[in-house]
């Protein structure tokens, strides 16, 4: 693959914008949401979580290359990315404790929010022995997610789960291209976010 046409898909797909879109489809697709809930609740919830969980950590990677902590704001190396993945970690439990006091707070965007949270620790306890795809564990969250849309039959999401793949598989040979993975950290991130995501948004839990 051409590597401006790679460079070009890396940044389309930064975890940060997938995160945005995940977001988006969490209060687009599930009815309990979209329905049950004003619109300006809707974006509050989305601006909230987007703002502390993506536009925060960035500030935080900025200032830590600004500081010369970190060589690049791509965190090319392992022990680059340990501090802004603990932060993201932080940032997202804090949301969880801080939406699961509120009794107005749905089931389901607690639920997301943990399965995020899960991701980001699981990457975070890999990266301390080997790297793992950020991009592609988001885009298996992504595709967990509208999985999940599936599953519980709200709408026939086929179509739109299989171009999410396929657009998941043309960012992982955009990674491969870049040298910024080898095939089984691209494999594993996506798997890894996909039965995060999968699992917890099917499985009621008991949120503590």
């Amino acid at each position: 693959m051409n590597k401006g046409l790679a460079k070009f898909l890396s940044v389309l797909s930064h975890p940060v914008f997938v995160n945005l879109l995940c977001l988006y489809l969490l209060f687009l697709l599930f009815p309990q949401l979209n329905h049950g809930m004003p619109t300006r609740i809707q974006l509050f919830f989305i601006a909230f979580i987007f703002i502390s969980t993506s536009i925060i950590p960035i500030i935080i990677v900025l200032v830590m290359r600004i500081t010369g902590k970190v060589k690049s704001i791509t965190l090319e190396s392992s022990e680059e990315r340990k501090l802004p993945f603990l932060f993201t970690l932080a940032l997202y439990l804090f949301n969880y404790y801080n939406f699961l006091k509120s009794p107005t707070t749905h089931p389901l965007i607690l639920q997301y929010l943990l399965a995020c949270a899960a991701i980001i620790c699981a990457i975070s306890i890999i990266n301390f022995f080997n790297k793992i795809s950020i991009h592609m564990a988001t885009l298996g969250a992504l595709c967990g997610l509208l999985a999940t849309v599936g599953n519980i039959g709200y709408v026939d999401i086929r179509i739109v789960l299989v171009v999410a793949i396929l657009f998941s598989s043309l960012i992982g040979s955009a990674r491969l291209s870049l040298k910024a993975h080898v095939p089984q950290q691209i494999y594993a991130g996506f798997v890894l976010g996909f039965a995060l995501m999968f699992v917890v948004m099917n499985f009621p839990l008991v949120h503590f």
